[in-house]
């Protein structure tokens, strides 16, 4: 019950901070197996909150001992259900006390083991650390000890390891999109090494199945210039304008930039001088588009913008009911969440350290702080009208709140590609130019990959 309730509450408050939260790949989830999902680290606190928000069955967290010192949180996290690992960092800094012993965890690892005999899902971080490098950590090898001993001394049958990737656009940044990959699982019924070994190879067959749900650079300017690129390519090849109320899935510009990245390498390493410089010359001729675009205001998603008049009325007509009919629900959604959420603001804002904090504080604190708001009103309410219209009231809230939100993207939007009309009709020649040069990299774009897909990268000969 406890469990179900703060799922409830974290995906609201998930919601709430990312504009748009896609899930792929839910149908490589074993059903009624044991699993031990593992998961790349790079947004702390959240990334739990997103796995035991996407997965649709119970879940069972792991997190560092350290967080089990304070005796509030501790008792919060036990009935939760939450198992503490110790790493061997904080035993060294002194945060934990113990020695090196590799046994440790063994308790721990003994809790786990009996949730997968009962079948249940475990979550696991392998790299150890929340961190803010543009590629995974060296992986530890506790997800895979945990597996194998489940399987070989436990007895843990059809248990199966899925590897689950988390990317975010911007994880900082409010009302920005996050990608939610599950990967396909290893059968451990199936697996097979060397006794001495096994852990060694698991760990890196783990490795390598997250590194195919993850992007993974060299530098963080490595990651985003990548970023940046994919997004126009995203924005270039959609043969359809972005819905005003709901942007693109970020799945479409990882997926770009998987593909610019294995085209990059393999540029640098085989291709020849001539598809080098093709490559290159794109990759400016995007950059000069973006600067016209940034210029003059325009999105490139809404280039295709028609200057006809007749496409107008209709979209005016379509906007306008939307926000008369949900602009007082929207506002009311502000005014009863301006106070929690900017001091949710405030306190992500002391002394951020990592790129993770301010979206872990944020949610966290702004869930804590509307909650006591609610229970505020709701008691407020109660003592004029009684506690069932109490409860109608409050249950309102949260719906007023979603509103908000999506109403304030959507007005934003909407007034952009009305500026965005507004100029192509003054300024016809611009627009004739700005979809000119989008079709033409478009094209060029297109040619450059079909080169590639099709064997134009030739290893170079002395």
């Amino acid at each position: 019950m406890l469990y179900a309730l703060l799922r409830s509450i974290a995906g609201i408050a998930l919601r709430w901070f990312y504009r748009r939260i896609d899930v792929i790949g839910l149908e490589r989830l074993p059903r009624n197996a044991p699993l031990l999902l593992v998961c790349n680290h790079p947004n702390a606190l959240v990334d739990a909150m997103l796995v035991a928000w996407a997965v649709p069955r119970r879940v069972v967290l792991t997190a560092k001992a350290t967080l089990f010192g304070h005796r509030a949180l501790a008792t919060l996290l036990t009935w939760i259900g939450v198992v503490p690992l110790v790493r061997r960092s904080d035993i060294e800094s002194g945060q934990v006390r113990g020695g090196r012993d590799p046994q440790r965890n063994a308790r721990a690892f003994g809790a786990l083991r009996a949730v997968l005999r009962r079948g249940g899902a475990v979550v696991i971080f392998p790299e150890g650390i929340s961190h803010d490098h543009p590629s995974l950590a060296p992986l530890k090898t506790g997800a895979a000890r945990v597996a194998l001993e489940a399987r070989d001394e436990a007895q843990v049958g059809n248990l199966h390891i899925v590897p689950i990737g988390l990317t975010f656009e911007h994880k900082e940044t409010p009302r920005t999109r996050v990608l939610v990959q599950i990967g396909e699982p290893i059968a451990l019924d199936h697996w097979r090494a060397d006794g001495e070994t096994a852990v060694a190879r698991l760990t890196e067959e783990i490795d390598s199945r997250l590194r195919r749900v993850t992007l993974n650079y060299e530098t963080v300017d490595d990651a985003g210039r990548a970023r940046a690129l994919s997004s126009h390519l995203a924005a270039l090849w959609r043969e359809e304008l972005e819905s005003v109320g709901r942007p693109r899935s970020l799945r479409v510009d990882v997926s770009l930039a998987a593909r610019i990245e294995e085209a990059r390498v393999a540029l640098s390493r085989n291709a020849d001088d001539t598809l080098r410089a093709r490559a290159d010359s794109l990759v400016r001729a995007i950059a000069e588009l973006e600067d016209v675009l940034r210029r003059h205001g325009v999105a490139l998603e809404d280039v295709s913008v028609s200057s006809e008049g007749r496409h107008a009325l209709p979209f005016v007509l379509r906007e306008a009911w939307i926000i008369v009919l949900g602009g007082p629900i929207a506002v009311w959604g502000m005014i009863n969440h301006w106070i929690p959420f900017n001091a949710a603001r405030m306190i992500a804002r002391r002394s951020v350290e990592s790129a993770a904090d301010p979206a872990m504080r944020t949610i966290v604190a702004g869930a804590g702080l509307v909650l006591g708001f609610y229970a505020v009103q709701g008691v407020a309410v109660a003592a004029f009208a009684g506690w069932p219209p109490a409860l109608i009231y409050v249950a309102s809230l949260p719906v007023a709140a979603d509103v908000n939100f999506l109403l304030r993207d959507r007005l934003r939007r909407a007034l952009q590609r009305a500026r965005t009309y507004l100029l192509f009709r003054r300024r016809p020649k611009l627009h004739a130019r700005l979809r000119r040069d989008v079709q033409r990299v478009r094209a060029e774009a297109m040619e450059l990959e079909a080169q590639l897909r099709d064997g134009g990268v030739t290893t170079r000969t002395a």
